[in-house]
C-alpha cells in the first residue's frame, strides 16, 4: 500500500472528499486542498486521478510518502521479521 498526499485547487468539503475515496481533508490557508489517499496498488490510484479529472478537480501536486510506521503492506506478515541479506565478502 502507498499513502498519496494531493493538493487540488480549490477547497473541497468533506462529504465530497469522502465520495473520491480520500481518507484525509485538510483546507489549505492559498485556498487549495490537500487531500490524503491509501492507494492498495496503482489500479486504486488511476482510479482516483479518474475521479478528480471526471469532477473537474484541477490537480496541483501529488506526492507519495511513507506509510505510519508499523503498517504493514499487503501479501506481508506482521509477525515474522524481515529477512536480512547476508553479507558476502568480495
Amino acid at each position: 500500500m502507498n499513502r498519496y498526499e494531493i493538493r487540488v485547487a480549490g477547497h473541497i468539503d468533506q462529504r465530497r472528499a469522502a465520495a473520491l475515496g480520500c481518507a484525509e481533508l485538510r483546507l489549505l490557508p492559498d485556498g487549495g486542498s490537500q487531500l490524503a489517499f491509501v492507494a492498495a496498488d496503482q489500479a486504486a490510484f488511476y482510479g482516483l486521478m479518474t475521479r478528480l479529472r471526471n469532477a473537474g478537480i484541477e490537480l496541483v501536486e501529488v506526492r507519495r510518502v511513507g506509510m505510519p510506521a508499523g503498517t504493514v503492506r499487503a501479501g506481508e506478515r506482521s509477525d515474522i521479521p524481515p529477512k536480512e541479506t547476508p553479507h558476502v565478502p568480495r
